[in-house]
């Protein structure tokens, strides 16, 4: 629903690139991967599983690294070298990037219908990757997301403060949408004290009120 970064320590960051280097070494794998793990609330981290291709929320990383990663990927799967190295790459500000599904807030039942209004705000700091349009007609029987919405800014509390004006000024009628309990959130304190798992949802039964 909302993925941001970047959250590790550089320490840290780094030790689980190294591991991620090295498991693709063992496998022989060449190109572009995502691996996923879990943290639990020591810090430590488990493996969770790898895709052989980008992530939804690849787009938090091409905002705070300013690189294109579906363009590196089919440059290195068509057989070129990555034209960067690891020293190259700099983190730059924070990035939050919402999944905006056509589904009930409440229950995330899947909302199928007419787009009558269609408005995505722009910017500075702001990236919308959508499909979505006025008239356009959300299927009952595919994926709910309508539109991910990426907002960077120097620091957490800037693109905390930048994602509420944009979700605010976010209009998508004929359609429910999770836009409101994404409001509901950046206003939660222990998700602005970075007190969050991925129990987060079950542990805040009431933030929109029920």
């Amino acid at each position: 629903m909302l993925e941001e970064g970047p959250w590790l320590t550089e320490e840290v960051r780094a030790d689980i690139g190294a591991k991620v280097c090295a498991g693709a070494e063992a496998v022989g794998y060449s190109g572009l991967a995502t691996f996923e793990f879990l943290r639990d609330a020591h810090g430590d981290f488990y493996f969770l599983e790898v895709n052989p291709r980008v992530q939804v929320e690849h787009t938090v990383t091409e905002t705070i690294t300013g690189h294109d990663l579906v363009e590196l990927g089919i440059r290195v799967a068509s057989g070129e070298a990555l034209p960067l190295s690891q020293n190259e790459i700099e983190f730059k500000g924070h990035a939050i990037q919402f999944r905006i599904n056509a589904e009930d807030p409440h229950t995330f039942i899947p909302s199928p219908g007419r787009l009558w209004e269609c408005h995505f705000p722009g910017g500075v700091g702001v990236r919308v990757d959508t499909h979505a349009h006025i008239g356009y007609d959300m299927p009952g029987c595919f994926d709910s997301l309508l539109a991910k919405i990426i907002v960077w800014g120097e620091d957490r509390d800037q693109a905390i403060r930048r994602s509420r004006a944009v979700l605010s000024e976010t209009i998508l009628d004929g359609v429910d949408t999770v836009v409101p309990l994404h409001r509901a959130i950046l206003d939660e304190r222990d998700f602005l004290d970075r007190r969050v798992t991925i129990r987060y949802l079950e542990e805040h039964p009431g933030l929109l009120g029920v």
